[in-house]
């Protein structure tokens, strides 16, 4: 989204790469896992200061291959499942939990 700036795409690229490499030097030195959870847009008090997050919710349930809007249990189920045995061999991964809208390339709608 144009309106997404302030430097938040760049910021969020080095947070997905520094995950790589704390994956690797967290789990060599100390067996530990490191992984990030990447979630679309929510609905939440805090996403509200943005002033525009309703826009995103809304292109969300547009154009993800899940219309739906995203809840914030979606996100807490997939860091209990991170933090689970069943996650036991998942490291340096950042999981997308937006409804598939990361695998878009072109809108269907637009805002």
């Amino acid at each position: 989204m144009s309106r997404y700036g302030g430097g938040m795409s760049s910021e969020k690229a080095a947070v997905e790469s520094d995950t790589r490499v704390q994956a690797f030097e967290a789990g060599r030195k100390h067996g530990i896992r490191v992984n990030i959870i990447s979630a679309g847009p929510l609905g939440s008090r805090a996403a509200k200061a943005i002033g525009f997050v309703d826009d995103m919710i809304n292109y969300s349930c547009s154009n993800a291959p899940l219309q739906q809007e995203l809840k914030s249990d979606n996100v807490g189920n997939t860091a209990a499942f991170l933090a689970s045995p069943l996650a036991s061999a998942i490291t340096g991964t950042v999981i997308y939990v937006d409804n598939g809208l990361h695998a878009m390339g072109l809108a269907v709608k637009r805002l």
